[in-house]
């Protein structure tokens, strides 16, 4: 990664195709990770080396072990068992429904979406037999079968 400095707060990092521009005042880079994360990304990093500055010291307190330790300091107290919960009677006399759902006016889908990540389906031709079309848009010839 290539850094440019714009002003002298502000860099400009270049990431094969993408530029991205880092300001450190306001710790923000153009790809917005470091300001969602309040970790430094990549291009925060490069600019850190750049400076030759402690990447660490961009992270927010937040990630420091001071919160974390005060954060578990209390005692954590495990759940009884199910049978041993004290559940008053008009609380328990309750009953609770789903919500009413209302079918949106049109044709349901009859094959799923696929997730990301999912593999996608293959169209495989009935009249010639190769993948990706099927026999309406096929435009190979079809084999002829010698008869003996």
């Amino acid at each position: 990664m290539n850094v440019v400095k714009v002003n002298y707060a502000q860099f400009n990092v270049l990431d094969g195709d993408i530029d991205s521009l880092v300001d450190l005042t306001n710790n923000s880079c153009s790809c917005r990770k470091f300001k969602l994360e309040q970790l430094p990304c990549k291009h925060v990093v490069a600019v850190c080396r750049f400076l030759k500055v402690n990447v660490y010291s961009k992270a927010s307190l937040y990630y420091t072990q001071k919160p974390w330790m005060d954060a578990y300091s209390d005692s954590i107290y495990p759940v009884q068992p199910h049978g041993m919960w004290d559940i008053p009677e008009d609380v328990r006399s309750r009953v609770v429904l789903p919500p009413l759902a209302r079918v949106m006016p049109s044709r349901r889908k009859k094959i799923r979406i696929p997730s990301q990540g999912e593999g996608t389906i293959t169209n495989k031709c009935s009249r010639c037999g190769s993948a990706g079309h099927n026999k309406s848009t096929c435009k190979n010839n079809i084999p002829l079968h010698n008869v003996s």
